[in-house]
């Protein structure tokens, strides 16, 4: 496993103040005009790109900030380069959002109930699900790592009745239905791999998620209504296994403008999906099943 970088020390800023200087100096006057803007000396820009100065969070909120306020995206150049380089036919370009940071060893077994599919370790195939996911966190930070999909096994799981039940299950939802044999295959399934591959349920749908558990609504009404989401799927990894296969190659500073944008994201997302929900109440009347008609007796 590569070196994992602390809150204090994300590797690309020095890169990243080069290229806001590169972009926003054309002109004499305009280096005294972006240092008043950054609320930096002329030293200290000089220190944090030499990497003899490691920059505190007010500083950092400073550059990044300004940098998002303009137009430029940072992280989201930074995620685009990854993936052309390290994409390959097996290897996955992954992204995971930390409410902190990662501190000492990545494990499988820390993530607890409140996850989709229990314990484990939890990255995503874009940059702005890790985004939505803890752009409400005030220290949060983003990941960018490769993994490894070759020699492992895999559970996949599509937009369906079975990844609903399973969400359902491994998130406490249904403890009452934990003998069905439905579930009790979806346990199978997911205790025999080294990973699972699946849509990612956000938090904020739960809303949708509780009815379909109160049998407020059947599974199609449900799926109706998760289906607007577009959050994209997950890689849930399960086994020491899997993470042997896993690297760390980029920790990404996350600002607050560049939370905010996720969060709006994240907002039109969950509206989208309680008014789907909504609508399907209407559209599919009297269709589907009811989560007791298909898991039977509790």
């Amino acid at each position: 496993m590569k070196e994992r970088y602390t809150l204090e020390q994300f590797n690309k800023v020095p890169e990243h103040l080069e290229i806001i200087e590169d972009i926003f100096i054309q002109k004499p006057e305009d280096e005294q005009w972006l240092l008043s803007k950054l609320d930096l000396s002329e030293q200290e820009v000089d220190d944090i790109e030499s990497g003899e100065m490691i920059p505190d969070k007010i500083q950092l909120e400073n550059i990044y900030n300004f940098a998002y306020n303009a137009g430029l995206f940072l992280n989201e150049i930074e995620w685009q380069d990854k993936l052309d380089e390290f994409r390959g036919d097996s290897t996955v370009v992954a992204t995971h959002g930390s409410r902190t940071n990662i501190k000492g060893d990545i494990r499988v077994d820390v993530s607890g109930e409140s996850n989709d599919f229990g314990n484990g370790f939890y990255i995503g195939e874009d940059i702005a699900q890790a985004g939505m996911w803890v752009g409400e966190e005030p220290n949060s930070s983003i990941y960018i790592l490769t993994f490894d999909e070759e020699g492992l096994q895999k559970a996949q799981f599509n937009v369906s009745v079975d990844w609903m039940l399973a969400v359902c299950y491994y998130r406490n939802q249904i403890p009452e239905y934990s003998n069905s044999e439905r579930i009790i295959a979806i346990k199978e399934k997911v205790d025999n791999c080294d990973y699972v591959y699946a849509p990612i349920a956000d938090n904020k749908l739960f809303e949708v998620i509780d009815a379909f558990v109160a049998e407020e609504i059947t599974d199609l009404q449900c799926l109706y209504a998760l289906s607007a989401t577009h959050l994209g799927y997950q890689y849930v990894l399960k086994t020491e296994k899997a993470l042997e296969n896993l690297n760390i190659i980029d920790h990404l500073y996350f600002s607050s403008v560049e939370k905010s944008l996720y969060n709006k994201e994240s907002d039109v997302e969950n509206n989208t999906s309680l008014h789907k929900a909504f609508i399907a109440k209407k559209r599919y009347k009297d269709q589907g099943k009811y989560i007791s008609e298909l898991l039977g007796d509790k």
